[in-house]
């Protein structure tokens, strides 16, 4: 899967809101840290999502059977096998994420204290790109209003924490240079081309996937 799978801005408004009892929406393929991979059902249908603050899941050996536990510290992949052949597969990996994406005061935020979830959206020689579902909380002196976002995460190879570079929010804000300087400052190259307006801030803002070939590319081992 070397290659960038294209996010469905919409992908929350699309999920099926009616309930469906397809055996083939639970059916699974679990690889575990140690290597073994089982074949089963999980107790999470294709049709909702795994989030980040799940850190246990229930797999079967039959449809609706007794389940077994596994842990995110257990699991390292877990594909949905009905989605294969489509043109967004389902894959889960359990990796060691940030909790929030970085700014000026806090460049490199803490992970979370487990390993979490996430959807893998891209698989590349060097960079792995990843997306979860999250919320964003916007305070006014009237109101507090709640967004249901998405935050997009890159693991580059070698590294054991994968790091938070966008927090899908919508539209450019102002700074919106300075910011994507600091989430891509590990790729020189990508700054560059941010200094240069071959990347804009609107650009980015609209397919915030488009830097993840670009990391794979421009990716240079740690001495």
């Amino acid at each position: 899967m070397n290659k960038l799978i294209l996010i469905l801005s919409l992908l929350f408004m699309a999920l099926p809101t009616i309930a469906r009892n397809n055996p083939d929406d639970y059916k699974v393929t679990c690889t575990l840290t140690d290597g073994t991979v089982i074949e089963g059902y999980i107790s999470i249908p294709l049709t909702k999502i795994i989030t980040s603050q799940l850190y246990e899941l229930d797999i079967s050996d039959t449809y609706k059977g007794k389940a077994r536990t596994y842990t995110s510290e257990e699991v390292k992949r877990i594909v949905y096998t009905s989605t294969l052949n489509d043109s967004l597969p389902l894959i889960y990996e359990s990796v060691k994420a940030q909790k929030s994406v970085p700014n000026l005061f806090k460049k490199n935020p803490k992970p979370f204290k487990k390993p979490v979830f996430l959807r893998l959206i891209y698989e590349g020689k060097n960079v792995n790109g990843y997306i979860t579902p999250t919320t964003d909380y916007t305070v006014n002196k009237n109101e507090t209003i709640i967004n249901y976002v998405w935050r997009y995460y890159y693991l580059k190879k070698g590294d054991e924490i994968a790091k938070a570079y966008w927090l899908g929010i919508g539209g450019i804000n102002v700074g919106m240079k300075a910011a994507m300087k600091l989430y891509f400052r590990e790729f020189p190259k990508l700054v560059e081309m941010v200094e240069k307006k071959e990347i804009t801030g609107q650009q980015f803002c609209n397919d915030p996937t488009m830097v993840l070939p670009l990391m794979d590319k421009f990716y240079v081992p740690e001495k």
